[in-house]
């Protein structure tokens, strides 16, 4: 029983007597109070911010051979979620996941009720020698998952799961937008839909926690589409970090 047990808000999630059997909208609830959301003026492709009456800096969204249809975001990366996300990727606070995985359910019953995927998947990782050692997406979709007990949502639990990731690439946490550019080539290659019968004909929604300039999510797109036969493909992440393009 943990009714007695105090309520505390976000990020001190691992205090909170909810922390394990939290509602996911509890969760987005609690969680919104100290995120800065995306707001109707910000890009209808890449949810990046906005001045009033410009254009996005962000060059996929313009570019004519785009795979992915839109990403969109549960916050922007700043303030406590920057630092979660840091917390749960970089310092090894692995519980994060769960906390993580009800915020995205929390926004999938919140937004995407009306236009529902057919399959949501993961930014696969490369966990084999010489890649990373924890696959810090799947997790927190695997905690998602967990917590949707009625089953509302096709999460991609399975193994193999429906794209996977073949070998290591180049990291691109923090780099400019060229560099970006570069691994989402590279990460192109390094991408598989082992099964196309899984994800032919469906709209497709993949999961990352964050976005920068999109080229991974595109490339991951681009495979869906190509290799796996998928309709439509668009991307949701748990943060929308600034512009670093020049």
């Amino acid at each position: 029983m943990t009714d007695w047990l105090p309520l505390a808000e976000f990020p001190d999630c691992h205090v909170c007597g909810k922390f394990s059997d939290g509602p996911a909208r509890l969760c987005l609830d609690c969680a919104r109070r100290q995120l800065s959301r995306p707001a109707p003026g910000c890009c209808p492709i890449c949810s990046q911010r906005l001045r009033p009456a410009s254009r996005c800096a962000n060059e996929l969204c313009r570019s004519p051979s785009r795979r992915i249809n839109k990403i969109h975001a549960i916050g922007y990366q700043s303030g406590s979620l920057r630092r979660v996300i840091n917390s749960y990727k970089y310092r090894g606070t692995r519980s994060w996941s769960v906390v993580l995985g009800r915020l995205l359910l929390g926004w999938l019953d919140e937004t995407m009720v009306g236009d529902p995927p057919g399959l949501i998947v993961a930014n696969p990782g490369f966990t084999g020698p010489g890649g990373q050692e924890f696959g810090h997406a799947e997790a927190v979709l695997a905690s998602a998952a967990a917590a949707d007990a009625c089953g509302r949502w096709p999460f991609d639990t399975c193994s193999p799961a429906a794209i996977i990731k073949t070998q290591p690439t180049l990291k691109s946490a923090d780099a400019q937008a060229w560099s970006k550019r570069a691994t989402g080539y590279e990460l192109r290659g390094a991408l598989k839909v082992p099964d196309p019968g899984r994800t032919a004909g469906n709209f497709i929604l993949v999961y990352d926690d964050i976005c920068t300039t999109g080229t991974q999510l595109d490339a991951v797109a681009g495979c869906l589409l190509d290799q796996g036969g998928a309709a439509r493909v668009e991307g949701v992440v748990l943060a929308r970090a600034p512009w670093r393009g020049t």
